[in-house]
């Protein structure tokens, strides 16, 4: 008898499952329930998709005016980094004041680079870009004084405020232009444009999270029963929350991926335009999207609000299903 029993405790022992056992019968049951949700979630293929096509919308929006704005501003960098000074001089110089002028500039240590665009060279760009080229032909002498464009060294606004007024007393210099206040402008503009996106994705961020809410409580509902009976014979919250974790997750993550498909459709519809208005003014500026580091972000953000929705939803009802 007594050998029997040894041998029975033998078995049983034989039988104990170790760590390796339990990680693997915890993947099993997750690929099982992963399984199981969207197989739930495609049975009614109409009503999941309009859902996430409503959620991809709603993440498609900001992250297009993210996009947009970081295009806008690999536009502006070099705009306030230019260090720009125009000098207009006296119109009534001839070419050889004006390289003589040119040469002294030249010599300046504070200065990196200078642009010459004489009279002749101003009136015929002015032609072509003003369309008033008959006008002009008409006119007996030349309007247009020589320019100087100058690239200072010091960048900050007090040093090129105190480069122009040096330049302004040279009696070469009709005048000196120094135009910070439109970039002042500029970023200001585009701080509170920014502002008012971040404001934007956080009021879409909430409501995606209350439309994952909405839909994960009425799947809750539809299952009501079936949960009560699972935590009577035992389930964990965690066992019955599970399957509905996922849904929230497959939502987010599928509605990110359709808001990505939504963007880059976006940006090859104004791609061609953008590029045309950008050739006129003399400049190859392309419009790129978020590329694959901003895509991988609306996905993790698609998940992570996919996540949290349906984890708010369901810890919410399964207060309320808790066996008497």
């Amino acid at each position: 008898m007594s050998d029997i029993n040894k041998a029975q405790v033998r078995g049983a022992a034989q039988h104990q499952p170790n760590a390796r056992d339990k990680r693997k019968h915890w993947r099993d049951h997750h690929a099982q329930v992963s399984k199981d949700c969207l197989r739930q979630l495609l049975s009614s293929p109409i009503s999941t998709f309009m859902t996430i096509l409503v959620l991809a919308v709603a993440l498609a929006l900001p992250s297009f005016l993210f996009s947009t704005l970081a295009n806008v501003s690999r536009l502006s960098d070099g705009w306030d980094t230019e260090n720009k000074i125009s000098l207009y001089l006296q119109a009534n110089m001839s070419d050889r004041q004006v390289d003589s002028f040119v040469q002294t500039l030249l010599l300046r240590p504070d200065l990196i680079a200078i642009d010459l665009v004489d009279a002749s060279q101003g009136l015929l760009e002015f032609k072509q870009h003003s369309g008033l080229s008959e006008v002009l032909d008409a006119l007996e002498q030349n309007p247009l004084p020589a320019v100087v464009y100058v690239l200072a060294k010091d960048s900050s606004e007090q040093g090129l405020t105190t480069l122009r007024d040096e330049l302004k007393a040279f009696a070469q210099v009709e005048q000196a232009v120094l135009d910070l206040n439109w970039i002042k402008r500029f970023n200001g503009i585009l701080l509170v444009i920014e502002r008012a996106v971040i404001a934007l994705s956080v009021l879409l961020a909430f409501a995606v999270l209350l439309i994952i809410g909405n839909t994960i409580r009425q799947s809750v509902e539809s299952r009501n029963d079936e949960i009560l009976v699972s935590k009577l014979m035992g389930a964990t919250n965690a066992w019955v929350r599970r399957p509905f974790l996922y849904s929230g997750v497959f939502y987010g993550v599928v509605g990110a991926s359709m808001a990505l498909v939504i963007l880059e459709v976006s940006m090859l519809v104004i791609k061609n335009p953008v590029l045309q208005l950008s050739q006129l003014y003399q400049s190859d500026f392309q419009l790129t999207g978020l590329g694959v580091l901003g895509s991988v972000v609306v996905v993790l953000v698609g998940l992570i609000l996919g996540l949290l929705g349906a984890l708010i939803s369901v810890n919410k009802f399964l207060a309320k299903l808790e066996p008497k």
